[in-house]
């Protein structure tokens, strides 16, 4: 027996990062022109930020189904294994409820534990990359899990967005609302708290931006790992790095890029940082 950890693709994890890992990522949905595409298969990157500053209107998203999640399961349990399935922030997403209702239907005994991360992308790749460094370890998915919730608050997470429009048009926004109408030339910088979306700073321009996510990312002491997100400007994820080279080593850096699911609401230009703490 072996507990395996399951994730969603707003973890932003691409397939290369979760085979390393051992993590089965199980994909959202992104609905352009009536047509559903699995998150992170069936459309690039690129193809996706085309249309999504091209298209008339906006992409929208849903979790994973209930079935979706089950066959993923089923899969891991046949196997004689136990899971610890680590999802986005259920204030942000329907996916930890699709988990959770999947599990029951396998019946009482299966032996899998869902987990809310309190957080998306980058946060939660973190946060999957470490229960799956320390998942062996455990006797039990509860054991594992437990694990993970101990150490969910030494991660933390600062995203710069060049524009609040597509988080605001997706009904994403949080209490990130109270920074519309004042964000003319602002590139605003946000953070989750207890899974929401809320406002931190408004500095006026990229560079700005730039330097206040390293600042920010720095005033949370010693770090054990780091993590970036970009979603069109790979540049601004090795300008982040650079700049933050004397936190952590180039090898405890993790970077992912925004997937279609996310890229819907954080839009193009946009990037994030995210820490786990030493300790």
């Amino acid at each position: 027996m072996a507990v395996r950890i399951v994730t969603d693709s707003t973890s932003d994890l691409n397939p290369t990062q979760a085979q390393e890992l051992g993590v089965t990522v199980v994909p959202a949905n992104v609905i352009i022109d009536d047509v559903t595409y699995r998150d992170g298969l069936d459309m690039t990157s690129d193809e996706f930020y085309r249309r999504l500053v091209a298209g008339p209107s906006l992409p929208t998203t849903s979790q994973p189904s209930v079935g979706t999640f089950q066959a993923a399961y089923q899969e891991i349990l046949d196997q004689g294994d136990e899971i610890v399935s680590i999802h986005v922030s259920g204030k942000l997403s329907g996916t930890v409820n699709s988990a959770e209702q999947a599990k029951a239907s396998l019946g009482d005994d299966a032996p899998i534990a869902v987990v809310d991360s309190g957080g998306t992308s980058i946060a939660l790749a973190l946060i999957v990359a470490a229960a799956a460094g320390t998942a062996g370890q455990a006797s039990s998915c509860q054991e594992a899990a437990e694990e993970v919730l101990r150490n969910l608050p030494r991660t933390s997470a600062v995203f710069a967005l060049d524009t609040l429009e597509y988080l605001q048009k997706g009904g994403r926004i949080g209490k990130a609302q109270a920074f519309v109408g004042s964000l003319l030339s602002v590139k605003p910088i946000l953070t989750l708290v207890e899974g929401e979306v809320h406002p931190l700073e408004r500095p006026r321009n990229h560079q700005r931006a730039m330097r206040r996510l390293a600042e920010l990312t720095r005033e949370k002491g010693p770090a054990s790992r780091l993590g970036i997100a970009y979603s069109t400007d790979e540049a601004w994820a090795s300008e982040l790095q650079a700049s933050l080279a004397d936190v952590v080593s180039a090898d405890q850096v993790m970077t992912v890029r925004f997937g279609p699911a996310l890229g819907t609401y954080v839009g193009p230009r946009a990037v994030g940082v995210a820490v786990t703490s030493a300790g």
